[in-house]
């Protein structure tokens, strides 16, 4: 992935995550605890995941690794995964948590030369150029907010349209 190409990606991806804010927005206190089925992550282990996961992939583009054991705290069902959701006791302090770790990503992004968004990055499921290292959490990020829009339906919020990036 080129340099222009992941700043275009970033940048949609900056009207994406405005929507996801509003989503996790739509949700009460209590519905972070919500899971609806066992097995099943809970609102909460969904914005941890789903922010976690993106800072750990630019943290990954900064150090030209990534590890297992730093995958890990992206992951809540591991114990690392579940000390880094702790801290996230109410959806004002998802929200921050959420736009800290997209902003820690936007700025790696920004940062990256040519020859750096081209560089390989060792990771548990590979090596990949770091530009693509970003749209893999892109496509995670689609994915799980999937899951947080039909958690929204199941508890009878009203989560906002898909694509209301201009309201």
């Amino acid at each position: 992935m080129t340099k222009k190409a992941l700043a275009a990606q970033r940048g949609y991806f900056q009207m994406v995550h405005g929507v996801t804010l509003k989503l996790i927005g739509s949700f009460n206190d209590a519905d972070l605890n919500y899971r609806p089925k066992e097995g099943m992550r809970t609102v909460r282990d969904l914005i941890s995941h789903m922010y976690g996961f993106e800072r750990v992939l630019a943290e990954g583009v900064c150090t030209g690794k990534l590890t297992k054991e730093v995958e890990d705290r992206a992951v809540p069902e591991m114990e690392s995964g579940k000390a880094a959701t702790a801290h996230l006791t109410d959806i004002a302090k998802c929200i921050e948590f959420a736009k800290e770790a997209h902003q820690y990503a936007d700025e790696v992004a920004a940062k990256l030369t040519e020859e750096g968004a081209a560089k390989s990055i060792e990771t548990p499921f590979g090596a990949f150029p770091a530009g693509q290292i970003f749209g893999f959490a892109y496509d995670e990020h689609w994915h799980h907010r999937g899951q947080l829009y039909v958690f929204a339906r199941l508890l009878g919020r009203n989560p906002p349209m898909l694509y209301a990036y201009e309201e």
